[in-house]
């Protein structure tokens, strides 16, 4: 895991807007629609993807600036009510179900971000609480997200 540590407030630039392969990114406080995210994240038995809303974007200035995002990732389904997602079974591009909650932020780099995705809200008889139909968009670009890391961000409009 990486570590950053900015000597001043100075060194923070606040984002509105990043494009990355093509695509925009944009904090939910500016829309609502580009803030839905899958990102690529670091997990104990290899990288994990997982639906994620944004939060906020900035880039740390330095010898060389880097952008990254503050995400809140949607709750994974539990073990049994995992059992009752239809998706998986057509690969990750069908989609997956999320609990329709957010977990504490964090903050990764930006060009851990894959795709946008839509959502759907839904209630389902078998799973007791509200759950998101979370659907990539971009397929192209998902389905190489294993060269999407190496995509840096290109930022759009940034504020101190």
């Amino acid at each position: 895991m990486e570590y950053t540590h900015a000597q001043s407030l100075e060194a923070i630039c606040w984002c509105e807007t990043v494009q990355l392969g093509g695509v925009i990114f944009q904090p939910v406080t500016q829309s609502q629609q580009n803030s839905h995210a899958m990102v690529q994240l670091p997990g104990l038995h290899g990288d994990i993807q997982i639906a994620a809303q944004i939060l906020a974007l900035f880039i740390l200035k330095g010898k060389e600036d880097v952008a990254f995002v503050v995400i809140s990732c949607y709750v994974p389904l539990s073990d049994t009510d995992a059992e009752q997602d239809p998706y998986p079974e057509f690969g990750i591009l069908a989609g997956h179900l999320y609990y329709d909650e957010l977990e504490a932020p964090i903050i990764t780099r930006a060009s851990h971000l894959l795709a946008p995705f839509a959502k759907t809200l839904f209630k389902l008889d078998y799973i007791v609480k509200p759950v998101v139909h979370v659907l990539p968009l971009y397929k192209d670009l998902y389905s190489h997200s294993d060269i999407l890391p190496d995509i840096e961000a290109e930022v759009l409009e940034c504020t101190n």
